[in-house]
């Protein structure tokens, strides 16, 4: 009996495994029996379902190939909660859409066909300005704070939705008797409609780039790396049909929804169910890079340890983090983990010429001086030039700095907000040697654990490989001393 048969395990993209018979066990097995085998087989391979089959093939059309081993864990939640808050806002958008129609004089036998042509142009032009106004002043600011601009781009949107949906009763409001500078009536709802286009490319430009930051996020998981144009192309897919749900629901729903106090009903639980979804999507994101907030979370506790307990068990793993971060946070801010209070400012990559605004002379050469073998100079600003959140840090980088160069300037600027905090020094009466020794004795403390902190946070899963720490490139940079003397 010779053997001329062979049983193959394979394993697809989706991680299911199956079997494939090639081949007979035998040339002298009667034809009955070879045949029994091969249908056996065959039962081994598609063994399934008719539910599981259907399951699949739905997660083959609108989820990536191979998940979930090609996209990170937090992918599906965030999914989830962000298909919640398309629904949402594709139900307001009917509203906000027959507003807008309302306004451009749809239904207004006084309205003309050009008035509302004039009035479209105007706020397509509001809307143009924004986006070049917008992409100027927070293009660099998408990536290292995505979390909170895709929490603020739909805050926005909402925003733009409100305006349209109210605009048809800015008609009826006449404060002009009592502040003639204030726009009333048809004025209002011109400057409604407008600033509600405003906003609304205001969103598409802040969400667009907040999508694409997540986007790469969700396609590098811990082993291997996903398909950023899939992932794109699934999700606009899935858009369409969640979108098109909505759309064909709201049509069964919006003409029942006529009076201006149903209109505000459905507008508020619309706003707040949208608005809740996508602060729940944001909050399942766990981002693994290192940003301001992040670096200072993990800095203060792995400094700062639980009381017996080591600086292994110190290192907060990127969940722990994503649970402690605050979506709406101002990046120049430095908190206290503890006591998740603020206790100083800092700012990356400003000038020395700026510097010298906010500090005196010989503080600047001094630091000057004492950091000329780093590839940063740290700066305290002048007490007045401080407010109620603490200390101001100014830094300022040097021709040929790097990724980790940013990283350790924040947590030398940490390491002195947090200094002067616990010693509860008061600004007016701080001499500059106390300064000085300050900013020595930190820098000391930096060179002595910032290489156990990085390799604790290697360790707990963090990327150390990829920062966000400063929003986009330094407005100038500290040339070498050699590069001074040529030119």
């Amino acid at each position: 009996m010779t053997a001329s048969s062979s049983v193959v395990a394979e394993r697809d993209e989706t991680g299911r495994i199956f079997y494939t018979t090639v081949g007979h066990t035998s040339t002298e097995i009667p034809a009955k029996k070879t045949a029994r085998t091969t249908d056996t087989s065959q039962n081994r391979l598609f063994n399934e379902k008719p539910l599981q089959a259907l399951g699949r093939s739905i997660s083959a059309i609108f989820l990536p190939a191979g998940y979930p081993s090609t996209v990170t864990p937090d992918y599906l939640h965030y999914q989830m909660y962000n298909d919640v808050q398309e629904f949402c806002s594709s139900l307001s958008g009917l509203l906000a859409s027959r507003g807008a129609l309302e306004g451009f004089g749809v239904g207004n036998a006084s309205a003309s066909a050009t008035q509302a042509l004039l009035l479209s142009v105007l706020k397509d032009v509001c809307s143009r300005f924004t986006t070049i106004i917008g992409a100027y002043y927070f293009g660099t600011s998408l990536y290292p704070e995505t979390k909170t601009f895709r929490f603020l781009a739909d805050v926005i949107n909402d925003t733009s939705i409100v305006l349209d949906t109210i605009s048809p009763y800015f008609t009826s409001i006449s404060i002009s008797a009592t502040s003639p500078y204030i726009p009333s009536g048809s004025t209002l709802q011109i400057v409604a409609l407008c600033m509600s286009g405003a906003m609304r490319s205001l969103c598409s430009l802040v969400a667009g780039g907040s999508k694409a930051a997540l986007t790469d996020h969700f396609a590098s998981p811990l082993n291997g790396k996903g398909d950023v144009g899939e992932l794109n192309a699934k999700n606009a897919s899935r858009s369409t049909v969640v979108a098109l749900t909505g759309v064909l629901l709201g049509t069964l729903i919006v003409p029942y929804i006529t009076t201006r106090t149903s209109i505000y009903t459905a507008l508020f639980f619309l706003v707040f169910g949208h608005l809740l979804a996508n602060y729940l999507a944001v909050r399942s994101v766990v981002l693994r890079s290192f940003n301001r907030q992040r670096s200072s979370i993990l800095w203060s506790t792995f400094r700062n340890p639980k009381a017996g307990a080591d600086r292994r068990s110190a290192c907060l793993t990127p969940r722990d983090v994503s649970n402690r971060e605050i979506i709406l946070d101002i990046p120049s801010r430095i908190r206290d983990a503890v006591a998740n209070r603020v206790i100083g400012h800092c700012s990356l990559g400003v000038s020395v010429q700026y510097a010298m605004t906010r500090c005196n002379t010989p503080h600047v050469l001094k630091m000057l001086q004492h950091f000329r073998e780093e590839p940063y100079v740290l700066f305290v600003a002048e007490s007045r030039s401080w407010g109620r959140g603490g200390s101001y840090i100014l830094v300022s980088f040097k021709e040929g700095y790097g990724s980790l160069d940013q990283l350790r300037a924040w947590l030398h600027a940490l390491e002195i907000v947090a200094m002067w905090s616990t010693r509860h020094m008061r600004p007016s009466v701080t001499s500059p040697s106390e300064i000085e020794d300050m900013v020595l004795s930190t820098h000391e403390t930096l060179r002595k654990e910032f290489s156990g902190f990085m390799r604790c946070m290697n360790e707990a899963g963090w990327n150390i490989e990829e920062d966000a720490m400063m929003m986009g490139s330094p407005g100038s940079v500290i040339l070498s001393p050699e590069t001074t003397k040529d030119a």
